[in-house]
């Protein structure tokens, strides 16, 4: 990031999709029927408090430091920061919705917010110049795909009439 208020400006952003997400994950957990749809949502609702936490240590660093700090727990994975994820078409969903939709809806809304904090973190890790912070945003994408593609795998089940994978 260019400033302390772009890295700040960013970081908010990010603090704050992942506190929404981890909302809907909890609220989602509690409305969903199927045992392995709530263990699903209450999973997810972890790992975006987990990635809220990391998201908060950066925005210490920046306001004490003015600078990102390196995470040494965490190995970035090479994604391509030009892909993009596409959440299945609001009609086609309603189209094929059978018998559960508040899960399969639920589903959709899961899609949508990881592929919105997939675009934010590719994009700030694409516009990083400090090593450190390239690092996280790119950890949190690759974090973010790995949630879109279980939410995905969860909703083809779905509309195909299976059950929760």
């Amino acid at each position: 990031m260019a400033t302390d208020g772009t890295a700040l400006k960013a970081l908010s952003q990010a603090l704050k999709l992942e506190q929404q997400g981890r909302e809907f994950y909890m609220r989602a957990a509690e409305e969903t029927l199927d045992a392995k749809g709530q263990a699903l949502f209450r999973s997810l609702a972890d790992d975006e408090k987990m990635h809220a936490e990391i998201i908060q240590r950066q925005i210490h660093s920046i306001e004490g430091g003015g600078a990102y700090v390196l995470l040494p727990d965490l190995t970035a994975p090479d994604i391509d920061l030009d892909a993009k994820l596409f959440p299945p078409e609001q009609a086609k969903l309603e189209a094929k919705i059978g018998v559960n939709p508040g899960d399969v809806e639920a589903l959709h809304v899961a899609l949508e917010i990881e592929m919105q904090s997939y675009d934010l973190y590719r994009a700030a890790a694409k516009d990083a110049n400090d090593v450190a912070g390239k690092q996280m945003y790119q950890w949190l994408a690759s974090a973010e795909m790995t949630h879109f593609n279980l939410l995905m795998a969860n909703y083809e089940a779905l509309v195909s009439g299976s059950s929760w994978v």
